[in-house]
């Protein structure tokens, strides 16, 4: 009787201690199966349009047709540095006195208030709608201005939005009209004006582009020597700052209508220009907008390994009047297409893809590169199945992620 009682009671805790084990391989399993699932982390991107370029950093000196202008001393510009000027043309005042550069300013203001005012009771009978409109768009593009950091156009876009402002006042009788404001003013101006006369003035002798010396001294090198330079003997200029001078010009009035880079490189670089006739200019800091430019000539030296680029531009303004000894970046070529991160090719029994997330599922896709970066692919914008590129735009690709398989599990 007593050793059924103990066999009992044995064959009990057994079937405890099984149970327990059962209850922990099962916990186990559940956790493993667990982490399977939630440890299976994916990175993905979306496939977007997007333009690339290949660029090329070209150092280098532009060269202009100018002419320079006498005069020296304090000087009051008249007219902005880029603009066209005509023989003839008032480029700037002598002062005498430190007092009329601040009376110029003045007059310059009070100028600008007078037309405002003048063209803000311009407005009687227009539609209101069309004023309010204008109002707004006048304020939404000094908000932007403000936004964008953009203070050389704020004077012009404060302009803008005060003369909407006045002739939705006058408009709609909140105003009786500015006549009683412009003649004080007036008044104020003929004043100012009156204390700059007799004032010896710098004008302009030919007609084209003007840039103050202040603004950009000119070098002290002509174009002949540039164009006699070797690519040896270019690269060795620009191992150093170049001279300049002007330093008793008023400026310069740049005759034509383009100007030319002259600019060093390797033989290896200088390939890329093969077949290449024309591509786009720009200074960063100085000119960000790519400018159009001509290939005139690639000079290679097989002897110093170094080439020279000559390019030739047709677009002229402020900021490249400011362009002398530059590090100017080439654009050979624009790419538009899909954009895809690099580290999301894969090559699967010989074909190059990437795998793109449908739902839970992964799909493998074949692609064809159009261009490529350090960082990303461009694919062909018109890519569809069934095609050599098979990635289609907003796709979601997978970059980064375990057991990537096609029509495996996300």
């Amino acid at each position: 009787m007593q050793d059924r009682e103990t066999r009992r009671r044995a064959a009990k805790r057994a079937a405890i201690a099984l149970s327990v084990l059962l209850l922990i391989l099962a916990a186990v399993y559940i956790i493993v199966q667990l982490y399977a699932i939630l440890g299976r982390t994916y990175r993905t991107e979306t496939a977007i349009a997007y333009t690339m370029e290949d660029t090329l950093e070209l150092p280098g000196i532009a060269m202009f047709d100018s002419a320079g202008v006498p005069g020296s001393g304090n000087l009051g510009y008249l007219v902005e540095d880029g603009e066209r000027v005509t023989e003839g043309t008032v480029l700037a005042e002598v002062y005498t006195d430190p007092a009329q550069g601040a009376r110029r300013e003045e007059l310059d203001r009070l100028d600008r208030q007078i037309d405002l005012l003048t063209k803000s009771e311009n407005s009687v009978g227009s539609d209101l709608t069309l004023l309010t409109t204008q109002t707004q768009n006048a304020l939404y593009d000094l908000l932007d201005q403000l936004d964008t950091a953009a203070y050389t156009g704020m004077r012009d876009a404060i302009d803008e939005f005060l003369l909407a402002q006045n002739r939705l006042q006058v408009s709609t009788g909140q105003s009786g009209g500015f006549d009683a404001t412009i003649a004080a003013l007036q008044a104020e101006r003929d004043a100012a004006a009156a204390a700059l006369q007799g004032l010896a003035e710098i004008t302009a002798d030919r007609n084209g582009y003007f840039i103050s010396t202040a603004a950009a001294r000119p070098l002290a090198l002509s174009e002949e020597e540039l164009k006699n330079d070797t690519p040896a003997a270019l690269s060795a200029r620009l191992q150093q700052p170049l001279e300049t001078t002007g330093a008793d010009w008023a400026g310069r009035i740049v005759t034509g209508f383009s100007w030319r880079f002259y600019g060093v490189c390797t033989l290896a670089q200088a390939d890329r220009f093969d077949g290449v006739t024309r591509v786009q200019i720009r200074v960063p800091g100085k000119q960000d907008e790519a400018l159009d430019a001509t290939v005139v000539e690639v000079l290679p030296d097989e002897e110093s390994g170094l080439a020279k680029v000559t390019l030739e531009c047709n677009t002229i303004n402020a900021n490249v009047l400011h362009f002398a000894q530059e590090e100017a970046e080439i654009v050979l070529a624009t790419y538009k297409g899909i954009r895809v991160n690099k580290e999301a090719l894969h090559i699967v029994d010989g074909e190059r893809g990437v795998y793109v997330k449908y739902g839970s599922l992964q799909r493998f896709r074949r692609i064809e590169i159009e261009f490529e970066d350090e960082s990303y692919l461009l694919l062909p914008a018109d890519g569809a199945v069934g095609e050599a590129s098979e990635v289609r735009l907003y796709d979601e690709i997978i970059v980064e992620g375990p057991n990537l398989q096609d029509g495996g599990l996300v």
